[in-house]
């Protein structure tokens, strides 16, 4: 079944072969394209999913660091009203004329008419004093 070639004209044969290989190219060809479409989209993916990932754990430590420091400022506001409550509380005591007259005694030695007053240095200098002798 072999024909001539004529001008232009090819044979059964030669078409189908050029067909089917022009058919196999284009496919080839669509093949590789998705192929690397597919891979771009992947490496598109991984960059968002990494990204993503990368925000969550900078988030994490971020508020790790918060808790702390929320822990620490607690601690120290407990503290510093615990300490404002001394203050209130000595503030209070000053308006009392008894308490004042026994600070005024025992800091700068003052004494009541008729009272001696006397340091002992084995009781860490603070002061003892006597009725009237």
């Amino acid at each position: 079944m072999t024909m001539k070639k004529e001008s232009g004209l090819l044979t059964l044969e030669e078409k189908t072969t050029k067909l089917s290989l022009d058919q196999t190219r284009k496919e080839t060809k669509s093949l590789i394209f998705k192929r690397r479409r597919i891979m771009v989209m992947a490496a598109i993916i991984f960059l968002v999913f990494s990204f993503i990932g990368f925000n969550l754990f900078q988030n994490s430590q971020k508020l790790l660091s918060l808790r702390e420091t929320k822990q620490e400022v607690n601690h120290e506001y407990k503290k510093t009203s615990a300490e404002q409550k001394e203050l209130q509380d000595e503030v209070n005591l000053l308006h009392d004329q008894e308490y004042m007259e026994k600070v005024a005694r025992s800091k700068y030695f003052y004494s009541k008419e008729g009272e001696q007053v006397y340091s002992i240095p084995e009781l860490n200098n603070s002061t003892q004093t006597s009725g009237n002798k």
